[in-house]
């Protein structure tokens, strides 16, 4: 039906078509639903890691959800008509990265939430910055180097996952109760089932599904309470620095800086996709119009106690199934994002999400993350004994602090923080390596300036 509406007004391309209210606001929904799981996972994994109130989870989900719907509006619409515009213009959906969860939870622990805002507005500002050099900086993040953060980041999220199924009790050997068992592990099985034979749209929504079915099967075993729904207010407004004014912290802001630039290689991979399936050529300056939106969203989302964001794949995917490509339908998801993080109700209902439940959910996100990362190494000529060493060593090192949390608390505070966190220790690893190992060493055979054209 969709198809057909759309192929009437050919003389608009299909970004700048809009459609009938009706047809937008189900499209947009569909949108809205695909992302939602996204959206939520990043407030409540950090939430149970750092071990925060139900009322400071509700807040920060509403939060998220009000900040998600403004950068969406700002990449589909743009802002500015100049060469550095803002906004790639194309029917992007911004969320929140899980990307940067491991170095959130560690900058939280270290320092608290004001750190972690600090931190994350800081990232904002080099993101947007950097934009328009964004193509000439990719050279020093090949695939061994991409493909060796993506893993750890992966790999260091896991044993939280595991946790969390045994009913978050904290790390080390703890028992586990039967029932937190189950709801892991109907979790986690649901999870993985629809994502292996659903249908259509449904593995897309797999995650929200899972964490849905398992509330609803842990309610039936009583593991659930809905106080925090029942006290928690019908509207309410997000204020900026609601929670205090962000604290600056070298280390945290060296840490977030590396999980943004792995988030900024995703996106740009991203907007390569959706330009591909709008049929819109994306150039360089595109790509740096978006990267300019996320790096103003993702300040945004350290104003209002959020965090960094990125551009949602799974997105891509309802643009393909749909067949409708229009920025005015996303943009209108980004509305609706804003009207249900106004509501801390329906924030305060995904909040009571059992641990184990999330735990076996995010089992096989975190788990599919780190496969995301090996995807990438199967690019990487192991045979070259560089790359075998880059990999090897960065895998290692990032091992030492995720078996051992407090490795390195024998250095300075500042040197504990950057080094007791594996995404920088890898991220920092494989660069280095990378340009000792490959770039210099070519520079080098043949002579030339490495970084003649920065």
């Amino acid at each position: 039906m969709f198809r057909q509406r759309v192929s009437k007004q050919e003389a608009v391309h299909p970004v700048e078509q809009m459609l009938p209210p009706g047809p937008s606001t189900a499209l947009a929904i569909q949108h809205l639903l695909a992302a939602y799981a996204s959206l939520v996972v990043t407030p409540m994994v950090i939430a149970g890691a750092l071990g925060w109130s139900s009322s400071e989870l509700v807040f920060m989900i509403s939060a998220c959800l009000v900040t998600s719907g403004i950068c969406t509006i700002i990449q589909c619409l743009g802002i500015g008509v100049a060469r550095n515009h803002i906004g790639i213009r194309l029917p992007v959906v911004q969320g929140t990265t899980v990307v940067a969860i491991p170095a959130l939870i560690m900058i939280g622990s270290s320092y608290g939430f004001n750190a972690m805002f600090g931190a994350t507005i800081a990232a904002g500002a080099f993101t947007f910055l950097i934009a328009g050099y964004w193509s000439q900086l990719l050279r020093f993040f090949p695939p061994v180097v991409t493909g060796t953060l993506i893993t750890v980041l992966g790999v260091s999220l896991l044993p939280i996952a595991a946790m969390w199924m045994g009913g978050g009790k904290g790390p080390g050997a703890q028992e586990v109760a039967m029932d937190d068992f189950v709801l892991a592990a109907f979790s986690m099985i649901l999870v993985a089932t629809i994502m292996m034979w659903g249908k259509g749209a449904l593995p897309r929504v797999a995650i929200l599904i899972g964490l849905i079915a398992g509330s609803i099967l842990a309610f039936l075993m009583g593991k659930i309470s809905f106080d925090g729904v029942a006290s928690a207010e019908w509207f309410g407004i997000v204020t900026p620095f609601a929670l205090g004014l962000p604290e600056f912290k070298l280390a945290a802001i060296i840490s977030m800086l590396l999980a943004m630039l792995v988030t900024m290689i995703e996106s740009t991979g991203g907007y390569i996709a959706i330009g591909e399936v709008c049929e819109k050529q994306v150039e360089p300056e595109n790509i740096a119009a978006g990267l300019r939106a996320e790096g103003l969203g993702t300040m945004l989302g350290g104003i209002m106690c959020s965090f960094p964001y990125t551009t949602y794949s799974q997105n891509t995917g309802v643009l393909r199934v749909s067949g409708v490509r229009s920025r005015w339908v996303v943009a209108l998801c980004g509305v609706f994002l804003i009207v249900l993080g106004i509501f801390p109700k329906l924030s305060a209902l995904a909040a009571c999400v059992p641990l184990p439940v999330l735990g076996g959910a995010s089992m096989v996100l975190f788990g599919s993350i780190a496969c995301t990362g090996l995807k990438i190494l199967g690019q990487v000529d192991m045979d070259n004994k560089s790359n075998l060493l880059i990999v090897s060593i960065s895998l290692g090192l990032a091992m030492l602090s995720i078996t051992n949390p407090i490795f390195f608390n024998f250095l300075p505070g500042s040197l504990q923080m950057l080094l007791n966190n594996p995404i920088t220790l890898a991220g920092v690893s494989a660069l280095l390596l990378n340009y000792l190992f490959n770039m210099f060493r070519q520079s080098a055979n043949h002579g030339a300036p490495l970084v003649a054209d920065l």
